[in-house]
């Protein structure tokens, strides 16, 4: 399977766009807690959940109702696909994933921005978050493209790079070199 037209052609755009740089330069000072915790608001259906709890609910095909005690948000049930790997996985073994890691989003640039920019960057459902098996995310941690593409062969890699790069273009970080390379191999630019 090749890499889907779409994401090849937006690809070949947004790296016109992103500023880059010659390598990434590990920026001192990076704490997870710079980029907050999961927010929490008001789903369509009137639930109360956070940030983690709504993107469990969007990628999973079930529903457990809300226990009515300590939380309104449903639970996630059933089982998903692995948009990394293609494997099905259920909700106990899924991590959030931040599409542009906050380390590296810290070494890009985000080390300048204020917190409440943080904060929204970390949880910005549209565009820089996925649930994916626990498993991936760690193999992933905070690696860039040029260190780091989805295992699942075919068109994943390339529209992961098209999400990764349209997170940093929206936020204006920048990528390095080395990632501009492994974008076009692995979207065959």
């Amino acid at each position: 399977m090749t890499p889907a037209g779409g994401d090849r052609r937006l690809v070949a755009s947004l790296l016109d766009e992103v500023p880059t740089t010659q390598r990434r330069i590990h920026v001192l000072g990076y704490d997870r807690s710079h980029f907050g915790g999961w927010e929490t608001g008001v789903t369509a259906e009137g639930a109360l959940c956070t940030t983690r709890e709504r993107v469990m609910l969007e990628i999973f095909d079930a529903t457990v109702p809300a226990d009515g005690g300590r939380t309104t948000c449903p639970r996630a049930g059933g089982s998903a696909t692995d948009v990394y790997t293609g494997d099905l996985i259920s909700p106990s073994e899924v991590e959030i994933d931040h599409v542009v890691p906050l380390a590296a989003a810290w070494d890009h640039g985000a080390y300048a921005w204020d917190r409440a920019r943080r904060v929204a960057f970390a949880n910005d459902l549209d565009r820089n978050l996925l649930g994916v098996s626990g498993q991936a995310n760690q193999a992933k941690s905070d690696g860039t493209p040029a260190e780091w593409l989805p295992p699942l062969s075919g068109a994943a890699p390339c529209a992961y790079v098209a999400r990764y790069l349209t997170v940093s273009v929206g936020y204006g970080l920048s990528v390095s070199e080395p990632d501009v390379s492994a974008a076009r191999v692995a979207c065959r630019l």
